[in-house]
């Protein structure tokens, strides 16, 4: 380029990448040429879930800090472990990423022999999202609070109906934890998804159920169903009126979905942190949170390490919480 001016969209591409670099740090030496290419994104699920619909609202902010172009490919089966496989096996470059959503840590404890390690064969680059769930009952329940509903259950051990979407799906691990938690027997009842659960809840077949809050919200908001609290530590923003789980006498408990980007264990340290800043600068983006806001889903951004941590300790967390409950894959 020597004698000559730099067009202004590459200046625009060339300042892109000299902030990530900044923000990457000097792993980045290792890397310079990143991304140099398109980036396959792999999605464990249909079109149309809630997976593949943050990895699509992502993908453009994404690929607009990095300045190349991200192709969505959906690979699903399994509960998302056919695409977990497949990165697992992916070439350490970067071109290949994966975002996954909490049941990558609960399918240790539903598929015992799994093709890959979901602790160790993979390089944790942020949480993207969290997406609480939220425990509700029919307006009709006489039980309009936590520890009343719990009161019920203890009068009639085993008598309550829960429902979920699916053996083992977060919405069954998450009642289960509550039972635990609150030291109470209630029955059972998967549906295949979470509109049959909400009909059938709403039809008073069932006593309760624990959907993600973009699920439940427009039924509490017609009056349809009774919200007692949600699952996050913190208090939701779509629902700041409703109480956490822990605010009403289970101290410490923690449930819900959440969404974030991993890839091939062994990728340079550089490219992690190149994507990491591009996460993170993606979750910047004011229309992003505004788009995530209507659908429920609070930005994380998480560091790698953080991520991580979370990971491990979410496996061990769930098995445990299996192991009691004794889910099993039908």
């Amino acid at each position: 380029m020597r004698g000559k001016t730099m067009p202004p969209r590459w200046r625009i591409a060339f300042l892109t990448m000299a902030g990530i670099a900044s923000a990457a740090g000097p792993a980045l030496a290792q890397v310079p040429a990143y991304p140099a290419k398109p980036i396959r994104l792999i999605i464990g699920y249909e079109p149309g879930g809630g997976a593949d619909n943050v990895a699509r609202l992502l993908a453009a902010p994404i690929a607009d800090v990095l300045g190349q172009q991200i192709v969505v490919d959906n690979r699903s089966g399994a509960n998302g472990v056919v695409a977990a496989e497949l990165v697992a096996r992916s070439p350490r470059d970067g071109y290949t990423i994966h975002v996954v959503t909490s049941s990558h840590v609960t399918n240790p404890a539903v598929y015992p022999q799994l093709g890959y390690d979901t602790a160790n064969d993979f390089t944790a680059v942020s949480e993207l999202a969290a997406a609480p769930l939220v425990m509700v009952v029919h307006p009709a329940m006489k039980a309009s609070t936590v520890a009343e509903f719990v009161d019920l259950a203890k009068a009639r051990p085993e008598s309550l109906v829960y429902a979920s979407a699916g053996v083992g799906n977060m919405t069954q691990v998450a009642a289960e934890l509550f039972s635990q938690m609150a030291g109470i027997k209630m029955t059972h009842a998967p549906y295949k998804g979470s509109a049959p659960a909400l009909i059938d809840l709403i039809g008073g077949r069932t006593a309760v159920y624990f959907p993600p809050i973009p699920s439940g919200f427009p039924h509490i908001q017609s009056g349809k169903l009774k919200a007692l609290a949600v699952t996050s530590l913190k208090r939701a923003q779509t629902l700041p009126a409703v109480p956490t789980l822990a605010e009403s006498g289970l101290a410490g408990y923690e449930a819900g979905s959440w969404y974030g980007v991993i890839l091939p264990k062994g990728t340079p340290s550089g490219i992690v942190g190149i994507l990491h800043a591009a996460c993170v600068k993606a979750l910047q983006v004011s229309l992003t949170q505004e788009r995530m806001k209507a659908q429920g889903l609070e930005p994380v951004g998480s560091s790698p390490s953080e991520f991580d941590a979370k990971i491990r300790r979410d496996i061990g967390k769930w098995r445990r919480v299996f192991k009691a409950a004794n889910i099993v894959m039908q």
